[in-house]
């Protein structure tokens, strides 16, 4: 069995870490808070944060890794390639869609992850999408 994890987009403006998809640490289901090293400062360590619902968006791992053993994570984009030589493949969001992790809301993540690779995601690079 693959491991649970999550990241989480920080959505609140006054966090240290906004703006940013950082490791949850510790997810509280009860009180809808996470707990999170934020930002490296300039001494080179990181701050633990706590964020509450609403101030962050969770990201669940699929339990897939692409091309190059990067860990996919729901809001990932992954260009999925028919032929990798000749960039011939498309641009989709990985998405939790009717109880699975899809590849756009037909491919089945387990289907395409081995012929995947992430080139971004949802909240920097929208635009990749229409490609």
């Amino acid at each position: 069995m693959n491991a649970i994890k999550f990241r989480a987009k920080i959505t609140n403006p006054n966090h240290l870490s906004y703006g940013e998809i950082v490791e949850v640490e510790w997810l509280d289901l009860k009180n809808k808070r996470i707990t999170f090293n934020g930002v490296a400062t300039a001494l080179g360590f990181g701050i633990v944060e706590q964020a509450n619902d609403g101030e962050f968006k969770l990201l669940q791992y699929s339990g897939h890794n692409d091309l190059d053993d990067n860990e996919i994570y729901a809001g990932h984009i992954v260009r999925i390639y028919d032929d990798e030589e000749n960039d011939d493949g498309w641009n989709e969001e990985v998405i939790f869609h009717q109880g699975a992790f899809c590849v756009g809301d037909e491919n089945f993540i387990g289907n395409v992850h081995f012929r995947s690779r992430i080139i971004g995601d949802v909240f920097k690079d929208k635009k990749l999408l229409s490609n």
